[in-house]
């Protein structure tokens, strides 16, 4: 892309500021014209000028080219819709079969009138003092602990590197504790396999498993290998790379500081429940997609085509993979029945928010903290205190067409607000846009199997026993603000735990 001296930019011209206008401006704008006149010292034009100016006289402006998007209005409008309610949020359609954008909303925006010479200075600095950060991209611009919908990658790193099978059992009590620190579930849930843990989004089961030595390095390999902890791609909008730690990222803070305590095997609690990780809401659309669509991380797709002023096609960008997972079709069909279960059986935490018809959606929940103080030591407001809510998944459950994921800043739980806001959109799209694409077979509910209890904190004679250590503590972070607070999840009915 040629730069704005090549393109001969002059004071007063109109410049793309953000967003594809930015990205792709060197596309979207034409060639100025000019038609020179020579006028006497009466203000009269002369009819002769050609020995008074060189070269030519006139010249035709070229306009610019056609960006052809691949956002489907229809969907964007949809999407737009579900998330009237919400201050601030962001969310994400993506076709699961070729990772093109079908929709990015990011809530509040802005005119973009306004960003066209007409911004005045008390204009601005409303835009740039409004909390819900208006003029942010909440969809690419923003990282957030993606917290439940992590569980997906916890349970397949698990399964891939053979910590557990789905029939093995652990026994939640409504806690774990480690080192006499207490990490809280959302209930007491009993025992419960691999499945009943995604489904009710037990965080006991991921503590146990996060609890194995060498686990938070197991969650950072395959959560990189899922997208995660690097840009997608996309390349809109500042779009951030997020955060996946690792053991050797807390020795280096150790290194940095001496005060730091450096590694805790609580990190690793934390991480298998996605209170380490930072994600933006486009790498887990992508993140899900390729879980949908049997394990193709595809490159994600905003510009369809180039075309001419009058609609010749100069360019087109066919759908590019990234690249294949790292994981079995057995395994990330595993994950996918239990996907189907948190939307689809009584105990899932999202089984409220499920559609009232015969489209069936899968998907994971995600209630994650936040700090409760603000950056110099205040207290946050109510608002600001609440946790986010998200939801991830993808539709139909038998034949995926769309990956979404939803987030909504400070909304609570994820099940009770996100859920709503994605089945809306996946509601919407199958009614109104691809009505036919519903038609797909079911994945229903697999069948109940024995299996023994494996609990890694309570055995040690089994492999990968966890070995006590001190309560993980609030890391320093450099880059990447990652401390993470005291885990939570849903389901929304159950009292929270302080």
């Amino acid at each position: 892309m040629r730069s704005k001296k090549d393109e001969g930019f002059r004071a007063g011209d109109l410049i793309g500021r953000t967003g594809i206008e930015r990205q792709w401006d060197g596309y979207l704008r034409g060639h100025p014209g000019f038609h020179k006149v020579v006028v006497d010292r009466r203000g009269l034009p002369k009819t002769d000028i050609r020995d008074v100016i060189e070269g030519p006289d006139t010249k035709a402006a070229v306009p610019g080219n056609n960006v052809v998007l691949t956002v489907d209005v229809e969907v964007q409008k949809i999407a737009e819709r579900a998330l009237r309610p919400a201050a601030a949020a962001g969310a994400v359609v993506m076709d699961v079969g070729t990772g093109r954008v079908l929709a990015m909303v990011s809530k509040p925006a802005f005119d973009p009138n306004e960003m066209s010479g007409h911004l005045t200075p008390d204009a601005e600095q409303r835009l740039l003092s409004d909390r819900y950060k208006p003029l942010h991209d909440k969809t690419v611009g923003e990282t957030y602990y993606p917290g439940s919908t992590f569980k997906a990658v916890s349970a397949i790193a698990a399964l891939e590197d053979r910590l557990v099978t789905p029939e093995e059992k652990a026994k939640c009590h409504g806690s774990f504790e480690l080192a006499r620190h207490v990490f809280k579930c959302t209930k007491t849930h009993g025992v419960v396999n691999l499945y009943d843990a995604v489904v009710q989004s037990c965080n006991v089961y991921f503590y146990e498993l996060g609890a194995r030595p060498g686990m938070l390095d197991r969650l950072a390999r395959f959560g990189t290998d899922m997208g995660l902890g690097a840009p997608s791609g996309l390349g809109l909008n500042g779009e951030e790379a997020g955060f996946i730690a690792t053991e050797e990222w807390y020795r280096e803070q150790k290194r940095l500081n001496p005060k730091n305590e450096g590694f805790q095997v609580g990190h690793a609690l934390n991480a298998a429940i996605g209170q380490e990780t930072r994600v933006t809401v486009l790498q887990m659309a992508m993140l899900y997609a390729a879980i949908a669509n049997g394990g193709k991380l595809w490159l994600p797709q905003i510009v369809e085509r180039i075309e001419s002023p009058t609609g010749q096609v100069l360019e087109e960008f066919p759908p590019r993979v990234r690249r294949e997972l790292s994981v079995s079709p057995e395994n990330l069909a595993i994950v996918r029945q239990a996907l189907v279960g948190v939307v689809n059986e009584p105990k899932g935490t999202a089984y409220k928010a499920r559609p009232d018809d015969d489209l069936e959606v899968s998907g994971k929940t995600g209630t994650a903290q936040v700090r409760h103080m603000g950056k110099r030591g205040e207290p946050l407001s109510s608002y600001e205190q609440n946790d986010h809510a998200w939801f991830a998944g993808f539709a139909p459950s038998g034949h995926p067409r769309i990956a979404f994921a939803v987030l909504v800043e400070h909304g609570g739980h994820g099940g009770d607000v996100a859920a709503p806001v994605a089945m809306e959109i996946t509601h919407g799209y199958f009614e109104s846009v691809a009505p036919a694409d519903r038609a797909a077979p079911h994945l229903g509910l697999p069948r109940r199997r024995p299996g023994r209890i494996v609990s890694s904190a309570m055995d040690d004679s089994l492999p990968g026993a966890a070995v006590p250590a001190p309560a993980p503590a609030e890391p320093a972070v450099a880059a990447a603000p990652v401390a993470p607070p005291a885990p939570a999840d849903e389901p929304a009915e159950e009292a929270r735990t302080p």
